[in-house]
C-alpha cells in the first residue's frame, strides 16, 4: 500500500499469484475505489483478468544484476506518420518494474480503457493522440456520409431523369407508331389486314431480312402495293427499294423479276399464283403461324 503525505493510503500494488476471476478483480479494484484508493495488480503471467482491471505483467531477472521487467500492460500509441492513411495502434512496451511504479505514482501514466474494454496504463499525451486520431476518423466519416449522401441524391435524380426519357420516348414512339397506322390505313383497307396483324408481319419482315426497313406510300404503279425499303443495318447508306407488299395481282403483267413481292398468308400468294405472267420472287411471312417462306412462282401453262 502507498500513502501520500497526510499518511492516506491512495494506491495499492497487488502481487496476485494465487487464482482469481475476472468477477472477483472487478470486484475488488471496484471496493478499492470505494475507499479512495486506486489499484495496480501484479501477475507473473497471463492471467484472464489482467485485461479488464488495471495490470502489469512482470518478469523475473535472468540473472544477477538485472532488474524486474514490465513487459505487458504499460503502452503507447504508435501512429507515424500522423494522416489518416497511416495505421495506428496501442503497442505495449518493456521497461524495469521500478520505472512503471514511478510513472504510476508520479502520474505520468494512467489506467486507460480501450474500444474493446481491454485497461492498461499509458501517458495522458497518449490518449490525446488517440482522440486526435479518432477525431480525423469522424470528421473523415462525416464527410463521406455527406458526399456518399450527394452521391445518392445525384445517382436518384439521374434515374429520374432517365425514367422521364424513357417515358417520353415511349410515349413519342406510340405517337409514332399511331402515326404510322393512320397513315398506313387505307392500305390495310386495301390488303385486309389489321394493326395488330401488320405489326407482327412487319416484325417478321425485319428478322428475315436483317436490314434495316423503311416503308413507304402505296404505289399506284405497283398495284396499290406497299414499297418497302431496305439498307443495311448500321450504316448510313441509303434506303433502296427492296419490295412491295400485296400489290394488286393485276399489276403483275410487267412486273420487275427481282422485285420481291411479300405477302402475309396462303391466300394471297395463291391470288398472286393466279395473276403471275412472269418468274416472281414472293416472301409468304405468315404472323398466325410465325413461319416464313421464300419461293418462285411462274406462270401457269395457259397464261405463259
Amino acid at each position: 500500500m502507498v500513502f501520500d503525505e497526510h499518511d492516506r493510503p491512495f494506491m495499492a500494488l497487488e502481487a496476485q499469484l494465487s487464482p482469481m476471476t475476472q468477477e472477483e478483480a472487478q470486484m475488488r479494484t471496484d471496493r478499492y475505489a470505494r475507499d479512495g484508493v486506486a489499484v495496480c495488480w501484479v501477475a507473473l503471467q497471463d492471467r484472464p483478468w489482467e485485461r479488464v482491471v488495471p495490470s502489469l505483467r512482470v518478469r523475473s531477472p535472468r540473472q544477477r544484476g538485472e532488474s524486474w521487467t514490465v513487459w505487458h500492460g504499460v503502452a503507447r500509441y504508435a501512429w507515424e506518420p500522423r494522416t489518416l492513411k497511416a495505421k495506428a495502434k496501442w503497442v505495449h512496451i518493456t521497461c524495469p518494474l521500478g520505472d512503471a511504479v514511478k510513472w504510476i505514482l508520479d502520474g505520468r501514466v494512467r489506467a486507460h480503457t480501450g474500444l474493446n474494454g481491454t485497461v492498461w496504463w499509458t501517458a495522458p499525451a497518449y490518449e490525446q493522440l488517440a482522440v486526435a486520431r479518432a477525431r480525423m476518423e469522424a470528421d473523415a466519416e462525416a464527410v463521406g456520409r455527406v458526399e456518399a449522401a450527394e452521391r445518392r441524391r445525384r445517382e436518384a435524380e439521374q434515374r429520374a431523369a432517365a425514367a422521364e426519357r424513357r417515358e417520353l420516348e415511349r410515349q413519342a414512339e406510340l405517337q409514332e407508331r399511331r402515326a404510322e397506322l393512320q397513315r398506313l390505313a387505307g392500305f390495310f383497307q386495301h390488303a385486309g389486314l389489321d394493326a395488330g396483324v401488320w405489326e407482327s408481319f412487319a416484325q417478321m419482315v425485319r428478322s428475315a431480312s436483317g436490314k434495316a426497313i423503311l416503308y413507304g406510300d402505296q404505289s399506284p404503279s405497283r398495284g396499290n402495293g406497299l414499297l418497302v425499303y431496305a439498307r443495311p443495318r448500321w450504316t448510313s447508306d441509303t434506303f433502296k427499294l427492296a419490295g412491295v407488299v400485296c400489290p394488286d395481282p393485276e399489276a403483275l403483267v410487267e412486273w420487275p423479276a427481282e422485285l420481291t413481292i411479300l405477302v402475309p398468308d396462303q391466300t394471297w400468294l395463291s391470288r398472286i399464283q393466279a395473276a403471275a405472267r412472269s418468274p416472281l420472287k414472293v416472301a409468304v411471312l405468315n404472323p398466325a403461324t410465325g413461319r416464313t417462306t421464300f419461293t418462285r412462282v411462274g406462270p401457269t401453262p395457259d397464261r405463259a
